[in-house]
């Protein structure tokens, strides 16, 4: 005599089925949002004669994706480094900044006054404290500089700190989340230019500096939330350049490129 079958059994198997494809589902976004950004990230990054680096953010996915022509190099970070400085400001006082202290950040970020950054730097104790501040946020490739702008640091570290930014962080509070935010978000008229490129709904920093035999350093990071209510965090980091135009132009192609298949 046959046994009759469990009533519960066909629910549980639909319910398996459902979660099986719901992973396989995620596993052939994860893999295509990787392969579509490289595929055609690689076509200006092999392309340049300059050296160029990009990292994205996707919180859907919680991984960072770059790419690179420039193996292991580390980039000199010019103004972007005032991103960096101003967390760890906040960080180390552990209160939000005196009115004194908004008003030099407000030049920092907003107008990338280097007077304001010096006097926010030393207050931060220097190289040894900004060098702390990328200890504390698992930045492992930057290191600090006692002049600010010669910091060297990598996309994907830079990524790291803005995630704490814009997503979630277990050391910067809402408050402090919030300052830089409204600050990054504000930034002057001829400084929006860079990772922002195709977007009207956008955080940055930019970064520009000739020195030496790194030519022209051109660098952007920030973050973009499309229309459609998707965001992410990017960094682009070039040097080499043979001008800042040429710079700008990599790094604005890269970043329309990234939003198009983030959207």
């Amino acid at each position: 005599m046959q046994r009759a079958q469990h009533p519960r059994r066909r629910p549980r198997l639909i319910l398996i089925i459902i979660l099986i494809l719901v992973i396989i589902l995620g596993l052939h976004h994860f893999l295509s949002l990787g392969s579509r950004l490289k595929a055609n990230w690689n076509k200006i990054v092999y392309t340049s004669s300059d050296n160029v680096s990009i990292a994205v953010y996707s919180p859907k996915t919680h991984r960072i994706y770059t790419s690179t022509n420039a193996p292991h190099h580390k980039f000199h970070t010019a103004s972007t480094v005032k991103v960096g400085i101003l967390a760890g400001l906040l960080l180390k006082q552990q209160a939000p900044l005196s009115s004194t202290q908004t008003d030099l950040a407000k030049k920092m970020i907003e107008q990338s006054d280097n007077s304001a950054t010096t006097t926010l730097f030393n207050e931060l104790g220097g190289q040894s404290g900004l060098q702390e501040v990328f200890n504390k946020f698992g930045m492992k490739d930057s290191i600090a500089h006692k002049s600010w702008g010669l910091t060297t640091t990598t996309p994907k570290d830079q990524v790291k700190l803005l995630n704490n930014i814009f997503y979630q962080s277990k050391l910067l509070s809402s408050q402090d989340r919030t300052t830089i935010r409204s600050l990054m978000s504000n930034v002057e008229s001829d400084q929006a230019w860079g990772i922002s490129a195709g977007s009207d709904n956008f955080a940055i920093k930019n970064g520009w500096l000739s020195y030496g035999s790194d030519d022209w350093i051109v660098n952007s990071i920030g973050y973009v939330k499309n229309a459609n209510g998707t965001s992410y965090t990017i960094a682009v980091y070039t040097d080499k350049n043979d001008s800042m135009m040429t710079g700008q132009q990599t790094i604005e192609l890269l970043a329309r490129t990234t939003k198009s298949i983030m959207e």
